[in-house]
């Protein structure tokens, strides 16, 4: 009888572990689903934003397959997993945090160019435009724009009123912000309207 994931004993895995070395893809598969749902739960208990458990298991056990030669058979499988999921996970909380920082520095810097066309007359069409454009806003999207940028709420703070998640507040806000340029592109060249 053969073994089933949940309970190969440690001289199958490491055989298994062997033939993975060995280039042996479809001896992977039992590795995999033995220790699948162990990486999700690690992951799943740490990761800010549920969405990403499923991609960073993935990418788990695709970086562990790619640098399987690098793995001592006879040592615990499961802790090197979690470790490769933990670098990635910490990887991918940095990225987002490094782009947060940039969207805000970002919107900080559009408000401080807005502020200075409004006292600029040779500016004020540009203002006018965005205010034509936001109007085009659907209202949800309208309502996002107005607790980021004139109630000054946090991403998590706005997540919180609107009950969704964080990652969903980052990509919306990215997403109408290009949009927002766009359709202020549009209006410069005298193209059709938002």
């Amino acid at each position: 009888m053969q073994p089933t994931a949940q309970n190969l004993d440690p001289a199958h895995e490491d055989a298994l572990i062997r033939r993975v070395q060995q280039g042996d893809l479809a001896a992977f598969e039992p590795l995999v689903d033995r220790y699948l749902p162990l990486v999700r739960a690690f992951l799943a208990l740490r990761t800010p934003a549920a969405h990403l458990v499923d991609e960073l298991a993935h990418e788990t056990f695709v970086h562990a397959f790619l640098h399987m030669a690098e793995f001592r058979a006879g040592t615990a499988l499961g802790a090197w997993l979690r470790a490769i999921a933990g670098n990635l996970m910490r990887a991918e909380i940095l990225r987002f945090s490094r782009e947060q920082t940039q969207q805000t520095r970002y919107a900080q810097a559009r408000r401080l160019d807005l502020a200075q066309q409004e006292t600029d007359p040779s500016q004020s069409q540009e203002a006018e435009f965005l205010s034509q454009c936001l109007e085009a806003l659907p209202d949800g999207l309208r309502r996002l724009v107005t607790l980021k940028y004139h109630e000054d709420m946090s991403s998590e703070e706005i997540a919180g009123r609107l009950q969704r998640s964080t990652a969903w507040v980052w990509t919306s806000l990215f997403r109408v912000r290009q949009q927002l340029r766009d359709c202020i592109q549009r209006k410069r060249e005298g193209r059709q309207p938002c």
